[in-house]
C-alpha cells in the first residue's frame, strides 16, 4: 500500500498511457464503421466475441458522430498521445525536477478529459450534457482549491458537488432511457454509461495527479496568516466561498426542531441508548436483503443454464444489480466504523446518496417512462426506496460526531 502511495502518480500516468493507446487501436480497427461504411448495427450474438462486439457497437456509433472524417488520423494521434504518457510516467519516475510542469500538465489533460467526455455526451444526452459539464468543473474546482476551503465543513463541500453530480445523472439518464424503445437497446445503454465512466475515472485521476505535484511544488497552498496575500487591503472585498459553505448548523437546527414538534406532538422521548448508527445499521441490512434477492434471481439465470448470451437485458440487470450490491455493502461497512471508531462519514454520506440516487432513478423510469429495464420488480424498488430515502436523509442531517 505505501508503495501504491508513492508510486500513485507513475501507476495513473502508466494507466492514462495504456487507455490511450487502446482507444486509438480501437479506432483503427474500426475505422471502415467510424466512417459509416460499414455494419454498425448490432450484429446476432451467439458466441461471448460476439457480445464484446455488441458492447462497443454503441461506442463506435458515438465516436463516428465526432471524428467520422478523419478516424485514421484521430487513431494515430491518440496512439502517439499514449506513447507520451509512457514518457511522462518515465519522467516522473526519474525526476521531480519538472513536477511544475507537470502539474499544469495533468491539470489541463484533466479539463480536456472532460471537455471531450461532454463532447461525447452531447451526441447521446442532447444539451444536457452541459449539466455533466458544470458537475465536472465544480468537482475540479473544489479538489484544485479545497485547502483555501474551511476543513471543518467538508460536509457541505460533498454535498455540493453530489448535488451537482446527481442533478446531472438524472437527467441524462431520463433522456437516454426515453429513447431506449426507440434508438436504443440495453447494451447501447450499458455501453454508453460504462464508456463515459471510464473516461470521468481517468479524468478524476489526472486531476489528482495535477493537485498532487502541483501541492508538492506548494502552488496551490492556502496563505498563511500574515503573509502579504492576507494583509492586502483588497483583501476584505474578495469573495470568500466559505461564507456559503457553512450550512451544516441550519439543517441540525432544522432538524432538532421537528425533532422536538415530534416528541411534543407524540408526548415521549427518544430513549438515550438509540442512536442513528443503530437505524442506519438496520434499514441498511434490510436493503441489503432485498438487493441480494434480486441479484440472487438474477444471477440463478447464468448458474441454472437458462442464460444465453443474447440475453442482453439479463447482462444489464446483472451488472446495475452488482453495483447496486457493492454500494450497499460499502454503506454497511463504512456506518459500521462510523459508529465504532467515528470514521468514513463523508464516505458513507457519498455512497447513501449514490444508492438512493439509483434506486430512485429507477423507480422514476419504471414508473413514468414504462421501460421494461428496472432493476428491480415494483414493490421492491418502492421498498427500497422508503428504506434509502431515510438513510440518505440521516446521513444529510446527523454530525460527525459518532452517528450523535
Amino acid at each position: 500500500m505505501k508503495w501504491l502511495k508513492q508510486q500513485g502518480e507513475v501507476i495513473i500516468s502508466i494507466l492514462l498511457g495504456t487507455f490511450f493507446v487502446i482507444t486509438g487501436l480501437f479506432i483503427l480497427f474500426n475505422v471502415g464503421r467510424i466512417r459509416g461504411e460499414g455494419d454498425a448495427q448490432t450484429p446476432p450474438i451467439d458466441t461471448i466475441f460476439d457480445l464484446m462486439n455488441a458492447f462497443f457497437v454503441e461506442v463506435v456509433n458515438v465516436l463516428a458522430m465526432v471524428i467520422g472524417s478523419f478516424p485514421i488520423i484521430a487513431g494515430i494521434l491518440v496512439i502517439l498521445f499514449g506513447g507520451v504518457m509512457f514518457l511522462v510516467a518515465k519522467l516522473i519516475r526519474r525526476t521531480t525536477e519538472f513536477d511544475t510542469e507537470l502539474s499544469f500538465f495533468f491539470l489541463t489533460l484533466a479539463f480536456v478529459l472532460f471537455l471531450m467526455t461532454t463532447l461525447l455526451m452531447f451526441q447521446v444526452y442532447g444539451w444536457l450534457s452541459l449539466l455533466f459539464m458544470l458537475a465536472f468543473i465544480v468537482h475540479m474546482l473544489y479538489s484544485i482549491f479545497n485547502e483555501h476551503l474551511d476543513p471543518e465543513h467538508r460536509k457541505e463541500h460533498y454535498m455540493v458537488i453530489l448535488f451537482f453530480y446527481g442533478l446531472a445523472y438524472f437527467f441524462t439518464q431520463n433522456a437516454v432511457y426515453s429513447d431506449i424503445d426507440r434508438t436504443k437497446a440495453p447494451e447501447d445503454v450499458l455501453s454508453i454509461n460504462m464508456f463515459f465512466a471510464i473516461i470521468w475515472v481517468l479524468s478524476l485521476t489526472a486531476l489528482w495527479v495535477g493537485v498532487f505535484l502541483s501541492k508538492s511544488k506548494n502552488l496551490l497552498k492556502k496563505p498563511k496568516k500574515g503573509d502579504a496575500a492576507t494583509l492586502s487591503r483588497s483583501t476584505g472585498h474578495r469573495l470568500n466561498p466559505n461564507d456559503y459553505l457553512r450550512f451544516s448548523q441550519k439543517l441540525y437546527n432544522l432538524r432538532n426542531g421537528m425533532l422536538n414538534r415530534v416528541k411534543d406532538f407524540m408526548e415521549f422521548d427518544f430513549p438515550k441508548w438509540l442512536r442513528p448508527n443503530y437505524i442506519e445499521l438496520l434499514l441498511g441490512a434490510l436493503v441489503l436483503i432485498f438487493v441480494l434477492i434480486e441479484f440472487n434471481n438474477r444471477n440463478g439465470v447464468f448458474t441454472e443454464g437458462h442464460f444465453r448470451v443474447s440475453d442482453m437485458q439479463y447482462i444489464y440487470e446483472w451488472v446495475n444489480l452488482f453495483l447496486a450490491l457493492s454500494l450497499v455493502v460499502i454503506y454497511l461497512f463504512t456506518t459500521f466504523f462510523n459508529m465504532t471508531q467515528n470514521k468514513y462519514y463523508h464516505t458513507q454520506m457519498i455512497v447513501i446518496i449514490a444508492l438512493w440516487l439509483k434506486v430512485t432513478v429507477s423507480l422514476y423510469i419504471t414508473v413514468f417512462r414504462d421501460v421494461e429495464l428496472s432493476l428491480f420488480i415494483l414493490p421492491f424498488n418502492v421498498l427500497l426506496v422508503l428504506l434509502t430515502t431515510p438513510l440518505a436523509l440521516i446521513s444529510i442531517f446527523k454530525e460527525f460526531d459518532k452517528g450523535r
